[in-house]
């Protein structure tokens, strides 16, 4: 039972409320450390980055597919709108970016865990489409056999059971659904318009076929309620997704700073938004679905899981981010420019970090908190030859002032408290880890884009 009292001084001396709030899940994001890669320095980048996962034989893939129908006012992905013809040329980009990287000799050895088709909505982008990025890294590298396969899907393109049985056919077995919430006049405000029933059909005939689901929601919406929420989880609950994931409303995108700046009563209160993400997390709880905080095992979430646990993520298209143990790299924002140097056939790394020893063991908490064991000591010893509870002795401290960890003789990690206000923890981290180097670094968003912004 969690005590009141402590949930009270969550509240009001830790809690980051909707102006605060960045979402930095699941990965610590430096931006000040980042520097500019040019085509004279890919070279110098290429041995760095195959350095950094010399001992990794497994990778995850993220494929960045940047296009939807509109963009939604929640959004911080900041797609563009379709097009066909610019469609089947960012097409044409992402697979010879496969065989850019492929030729370097980065997949020599390797096997590919997971595949992530994010964006934007992937399945703007045609089955076929699909197919063949899957086949083109097929021509490289190996798949593990049963490996996981996800697409992020806006309802919308999945109103055809043929779709869905489609994405199975090409090796797609799981689908992560985009709803954030079921209020119609939330929706309305965030350009959606989506129906219980809708979306209902979709997860019937994704359980039909065995494709694994999960459903996105989100708390403090323009406009959202604490009833609202409430009538949220009752329709979850009749419609029996696989996995659901609850996300906070990050105010990035200047579409909802417009909204809020014209209707200011449209901004969730703090004290509302403290109690939805309360509900929300006991919700989570007794219904048994996991999320960040939570996370036991690969079942539900594989990607996720080898993500939490350090697996190199090998990431294709424009503003894609993708990360090893020791660095972390950025492609070119702009979807001209990647193209470009792509038809040039020069490798499109924007930027990328070094990860000091301080950022490698920072990053190493920061991903551990995320499941439920927590962080190992003894592997933490072994590999950094530290003391964690030395190196994070301060930081430790302030968390536990909130009861938010727990020491073990063996880990480190988050108590029930901890769990239910795990982004609050993240973003504590990210700061702490900041002010180490300066007192005038401010925490950003890990969705940073140049069309970003702040109410």
């Amino acid at each position: 039972m969690i005590d009141i009292n402590k949930l009270e001084k969550i509240k009001k001396n830790f809690f980051q409320g909707s102006l605060e709030y960045t979402k930095n899940q699941p990965d610590l994001f430096l931006p000040h450390k980042y520097q500019m890669v040019s085509p004279s320095t890919i070279n110098s980048f290429l041995d760095d980055l195959k350095i950094s996962i010399i001992n990794d034989k497994r990778l995850l893939i993220y494929i960045h597919l940047p296009f939807c129908f509109s963009e939604c006012v929640f959004c911080n992905s900041f797609p563009h709108k379709t097009d066909k013809k610019q469609q089947e040329l960012y097409f044409k980009s992402i697979l010879k970016e496969i065989e850019l990287f492929a030729k370097t000799g980065l997949f020599d050895g390797r096997e590919v865990q997971c595949i992530y088709f994010g964006g934007g909505t992937p399945t703007t982008f045609s089955n076929d489409n699909l197919k063949d990025i899957i086949n083109k890294l097929k021509d490289y590298i190996n798949i593990v056999e049963g490996a996981s396969i996800t697409t992020e899907a806006h309802p919308s393109t999945l109103k055809s059971s043929d779709r869905i049985k489609g994405l199975s056919e090409i090796g797609i077995n799981r689908v992560s659904i985009g709803c954030q919430t079921f209020d119609p006049e939330v929706l309305k405000i965030c350009k959606r318009s989506h129906t219980k029933e809708s979306i209902k059909k979709i997860i019937t005939t994704l359980n039909d076929l065995n494709m694994l689901n999960n459903i996105d929601m989100m708390t403090g919406l323009p406009g959202q309620t604490i009833e609202s929420l409430k009538r949220d989880m009752e329709i979850l609950e009749e419609i029996k997704p696989v996995a659901v994931e609850y996300l906070r409303h990050e105010i990035v995108n200047p579409l909802a700073v417009e909204i809020y700046k014209k209707n200011p009563d449209l901004l969730v209160k703090d004290e509302d938004l403290f109690q939805m993400v309360y509900m929300m997390q006991s919700w989570m709880q007794k219904q048994g679905y996991e999320q960040n905080g939570y996370f036991t095992d690969k079942k539900y979430w594989e990607y996720r899981h080898h993500w939490i646990n350090q697996m190199p993520i090998i990431a294709f298209g424009s503003r894609a981010r993708s990360y090893s143990k020791l660095i972390s790299w950025d492609k070119h924002e702009d979807t001209q420019i990647y193209s470009k140097l792509i038809d040039k056939n020069i490798l499109p790394i924007g930027r990328y970090i070094k990860l000091s020893k301080d950022d490698q063991m920072y990053r190493t908490l920061f991903l551990n908190l995320q499941a439920l064991k927590g962080l190992s000591l003894a592997e933490f010893k072994e590999r950094f030859n530290e003391n964690g509870l030395d190196i994070f002795k301060v930081l430790l401290q302030n968390l536990q002032e909130f009861d938010l960890v727990k020491i073990t003789d063996t880990h480190i990690c988050l108590t029930e408290n901890g769990a239910f206000f795990v982004e609050d923890v993240c973003d504590f981290i990210i700061d702490f880890a900041l002010n180490l180097e300066s007192k005038d670094l401010k925490r950003n968003p890990n969705s940073l884009g140049s069309t970003s912004s702040r109410l």
